[in-house]
């Protein structure tokens, strides 16, 4: 191929590229908090996806009176609702705030993960029971929320705990944590004349989630889900 052909290719290409229509931005999920269920004025408002909201707090999960850095990161997506039973997806998208909550300590050494998905039609509450004014006040207020419920730390007697063997298992493999059952760490947990607990909702205002930190394994585990 000579000169100018190559010349001609490349006009050819640039022609080609600037006519080509622009990337359409991403899509937008609608949000909206009606006054019957927050009982403030109805908030109607367009969020982009892949709008990231966050929020940290110190909070002393161990007991060892050095603080841990709780952060909690939620990416606003469109996608399908999945069955996490026989793995079904929905024939239609839906908008969720995706969330990943972190607890490491000083060293960055990993004290609890975990990871849920908000459906947008279930914020307004969540937001609205922990007395917070937004889904973005609610993610960077998450480790301290003071409301009808509440997330943050407590030191509970262990007669009191209580703690559910399906919860156990189901924490300890979403963590990829091995050498533990629940079988295990109930009788370490009952044998403490108190125990440290992190307790916060997930999905929905009646996903409850209290999570205890296991001083064997360092790590804290989910020991009741749901009520």
């Amino acid at each position: 191929m000579n000169l100018a052909r190559l010349l001609v290719f490349g006009s050819l290409c640039g022609a080609t590229a600037a006519s080509l229509p622009p990337r359409p931005p991403d899509p937008a999920c609608s949000y909206e908090a009606s006054s019957e269920d927050t009982g403030q004025p109805t908030v109607k408002k367009q969020v982009p996806v892949g709008t990231i909201l966050s929020g940290q707090t110190s909070l002393d999960f161990d007991g060892d009176g050095r603080p841990e850095l709780m952060r909690v990161i939620a990416r606003v997506e469109r996608d399908r609702a999945v069955n996490t039973v026989t793995g079904q997806q929905s024939d239609s998208l839906f908008c969720w705030f995706h969330t990943t909550l972190e607890i490491r300590n000083a060293a960055r050494r990993l004290s609890y993960r975990d990871k849920w998905s908000i459906k947008f039609e279930d914020m307004p509450l969540l937001v609205a029971t922990h007395r917070a004014a937004s889904p973005e006040d609610y993610f960077s207020r998450f480790g301290n929320l003071q409301g009808y419920f509440r997330t943050g730390v407590d030191t509970v007697a262990s007669t009191e705990v209580r703690i559910d063997s399906e919860a156990v298992e189901w924490s300890l493999k979403a963590q990829q944590i091995g050498g533990a059952s629940a079988r295990t760490i109930s009788n370490e947990l009952r044998k403490q004349r108190v125990v440290r607990v992190f307790t916060y909702r997930a999905e929905w205002r009646e996903d409850l989630r209290i999570v205890a930190y296991v001083s064997s394994l360092r790590r804290g585990v989910a020991i009741q889900i749901g009520y």
